[in-house]
């Protein structure tokens, strides 16, 4: 019988079914030792230690840069690597797990560059003005579905995010079961990464529009879609359009299933013809 292994990086729990663990193991490491915010050292560090100018990135760091920005074209900018500076702010300035029950410190909103701040030629990176980057919206996901394809498992998931290969019966948010035949499930929530700053509630999904942890009435927002990091990004995008996401993901055929402050679940219309209605609700 095929093993269900599990190990830890980028924050999160990763699991997955059969496959080489210790490929995908090393991709995580690398991928966070690249791209952490968190770690002195890491690529991105580096890069955001010099917030203006021009840089020289590596192969791996330019090809995820550019589909962060892809991910902005594709969102109207709502998902966007430009929220770095916001989410400093926000008291986001260390690894969750180190993170203060209350911050000190004023909370007030920053202005998000838009992604055009940005031009990449290549691994040559220019910024017309300070930009401080986060590729979170796209590392996991991308590292999920990379995982999956380098490691040859049945499935693989970070933090609930998930890519597969087989078809899978899978837990939402509120303890409903879909089923999943293949590709990427992602689910993004505003009550996973919570803190307080002066006392008040702050989480890790900026709203670039405002420059503040995003106001929304969702609480959850799971999203299906070809691949894990496409079904995040939607997920993300989904949540910060409010009452808005919906109808965003029906233009787009994205079945996505939202979960309201109340506990109420709601679907939009693709989640439906997707998924039978006696599971959907």
């Amino acid at each position: 019988m095929t093993a269900t292994h599990a190990f830890r990086s980028m924050g999160c729990d990763v699991r997955m079914h059969g496959g080489d663990v210790d490929a995908a193991e090393r991709l995580f490491a690398e991928r966070d030792a690249r791209f952490s915010r968190f770690l002195a050292g890491s690529e991105l560090d580096r890069v955001n230690a010099r917030a203006y100018g021009a840089d020289l990135l590596s192969p791996d760091f330019a090809a995820m840069l550019r589909l962060s920005l892809d991910a902005a074209v594709a969102t109207g900018s709502l998902v966007t690597p430009t929220v770095g500076a916001a989410l400093l702010a926000a008291g986001y300035d260390r690894d969750f797990d180190q993170l203060p029950a209350d911050a000190p410190g004023p909370v007030a909103p920053v202005r998000v560059p838009g992604p055009d701040a940005l031009v990449l030629h290549g691994n040559l990176l220019f910024r017309a003005e300070s930009v401080v980057l986060d590729l979170n919206g796209v590392v996991k996901g991308c590292t999920v579905d990379d995982a999956l394809a380098r490691s040859g498992a049945d499935w693989v998931s970070a933090g609930g995010d998930l890519a597969t290969r087989v078809p899978l019966l899978v837990e939402v948010p509120g303890g409903d079961l879909v089923s999943i035949t293949a590709g990427g499930l992602a689910t993004s929530s505003t009550a996973r990464r919570q803190w307080r700053k002066d006392g008040q509630m702050q989480h890790h999904l900026i709203d670039p529009r405002t420059g503040r942890p995003a106001r929304t009435r969702w609480v959850d927002v799971s999203v299906a879609a070809g691949s894990c990091v496409a079904a995040d990004v939607a997920a993300k995008a989904a949540l910060l359009l409010d009452a808005d996401g919906p109808a965003w993901l029906d233009e787009r055929g994205l079945p996505g299933r939202f979960v309201d402050g109340r506990g109420k679940v709601h679907v939009n219309d693709a989640w439906l013809a997707a998924v039978p209605l006696e599971a959907a609700a």
